[in-house]
């Protein structure tokens, strides 16, 4: 290990117990996108105590945010997120134990936010020691849950002019990927009709529209769209059998690895609730929510990420870790194997299931990502691995994502011709290609209402 990398490890010992109490600490305030104020208040005085300058209410969201340290030189970014989901709360237990909490890490953004802030604390604590030039932005990313935050950030200009950035995520296996996942369209609908007495044959019912136009889609997906994920819930669907509500909404989801297509399904499904409406005399209201692209690759930063891992190292569960893991696995699969990945790999080939808002903004600002393994066993999104997020058990691979983001930011503060590679990569891919900024739907609801958008009641008022 070169000698700057050793510091680094060393200056990254010393922040370990404080990275993994902000894990527990977000954790035990899981917050709802664009609700997430007490997590925003937790991990902006972190950075503040560490000598980081504070923006709030970034690009008019209240619970977005950017924190600054340094002058000249070149400047890395880090995204912290730190949203939660809704429905899947659990205690950091080996079973199911829900605590009645709105809101739960199934996705292990308690990780996401502590390991990348942690991270960044590193490379501004060497940088510092060694009197060396160099700027650190860490933007505070909220809804990437719902795919929202960081597409509505970029839009206003929040995220700033970083020369690349860096996050982590939790995932199946360890590795720095460079390859591409999902484009993610969301949006919703509303449709507006007769209400009364459940017992009386009801013209115009909004609900038996929406059951029409779910069963249009899903006939047609795999016939149409057979390249594409539409998902889909009820937002608004009556609160008793017996009477017919005057409104139903559902909000709608589509994903593609390819970009256009991902719009073709979501123009689709709107088409569909339109002329649902159209043929019931009914009154429709669709609002766009969010669009993203899917990750654009950027080997420079991912051979730079790999071989920074390779230093560090895999995860370090100990027996224990492993213990507890393969309990909360037989909870969820009772006769099912165990599987976790303890290598580390470089990922170029293939597309990823999931989609995220920093796939749009790597396709304006160079990207580089790290994930690290849960069991395979444990989904994500799920009660199982809220659980996990919340135990000890669960800090290894965000640990080892943090110092290897960490080595890799420092390496960059010292080579800026891997900046200047990065940057001439993204352009590379995108020659020829229109990078317009995204369009970002429900803003003023997510900014300014975000309880009547999650109670569904942020289209009520046409």
């Amino acid at each position: 290990m070169s000698e700057s990398k050793e510091q680094v490890h060393h200056i990254f010992d010393e922040l370990r117990a404080d990275i993994e109490h902000y894990f527990t600490e977000i954790w035990q305030c899981a917050e709802l996108p664009c609700l997430e104020f007490e997590s925003v208040r937790i991990l902006g005085e972190w950075l503040q105590k560490e000598g980081f300058s504070l923006e709030r209410n970034l690009s008019g969201v209240p619970t977005a945010f950017a924190a600054t340290w340094g002058q000249g030189g070149s400047t890395v970014g880090f995204f912290a997120e730190y949203d939660a989901l809704p429905g899947v709360d659990n205690a950091a237990t080996p079973y199911r134990k829900p605590l009645g909490s709105r809101a739960g890490h199934g996705c292990g953004h308690n990780h996401i936010g502590a390991a990348n802030i942690g991270a960044a604390i590193v490379a501004k604590r060497y940088l510092e020691r060694n009197n060396l030039p160099g700027s650190i932005r860490v933007i505070g990313c909220p809804a990437e849950e719902i795919v929202w935050g960081k597409v509505a950030v970029l839009e206003r200009g929040g995220i700033g002019k970083p020369d690349v950035l860096l996050t982590s995520h939790g995932d199946y296996q360890n590795g720095a990927m460079s390859r591409p996942c999902q484009s993610v369209f969301s949006g919703e609908v509303r449709f507006y009709g007769n209400s009364g007495h459940a017992g009386i044959s009801s013209q115009c019912s909004a609900m038996e529209a929406l059951q029409t136009a779910m069963q249009t889609i899903t006939r047609a997906q795999h016939e149409h769209f057979p390249d594409a994920t539409i998902r889909s819930i009820i937002r608004r669907g009556g609160d008793c059998p017996t009477v017919v509500p005057s409104e139903a909404g559902i909000w709608f989801s589509t994903r593609s690895d390819v970009y256009s297509r991902a719009q073709d399904a979501y123009n689709f499904v709107m088409e569909v609730c339109g002329r649902v409406a159209e043929e019931n005399n009914l009154v429709l209201n669709r609002e766009y929510i969010s669009a993203s692209h899917g990750y654009l690759p950027n080997d420079s930063l991912g051979e730079l990420l790999y071989r920074n891992m390779e230093i560090v190292g895999p995860p370090q569960w100990s027996d224990e870790d492993v213990a507890w893991q393969q309990e909360l696995v037989k909870a969820v699969r009772p006769n099912g194997e165990f599987s976790l990945d303890r290598s580390i790999a470089y990922y170029q080939e293939g597309v990823d299931y999931y989609g995220q808002d920093d796939g749009e903004v790597s396709w304006h600002i160079p990207l580089g990502r790290v994930n690290w393994a849960v069991p395979e066993e444990v989904p994500i999104h799920h009660w199982s691995y809220t659980a996990l997020s919340g135990h000890k058990a669960g800090f290894a691979g965000p640990l080892m994502a943090s110092e290897t983001l960490a080595m890799a930011a420092v390496e960059l503060f010292h080579d800026s011709s891997l900046i200047d590679q990065a940057k001439a990569e993204l352009q590379q891919r995108t020659k020829g290609q229109q990078r317009a900024l995204p369009k970002v739907g429900a803003f003023e609801a997510l900014a300014q209402t975000p309880e009547l958008f999650w109670d569904g009641s942020w289209m009520d008022e046409m």
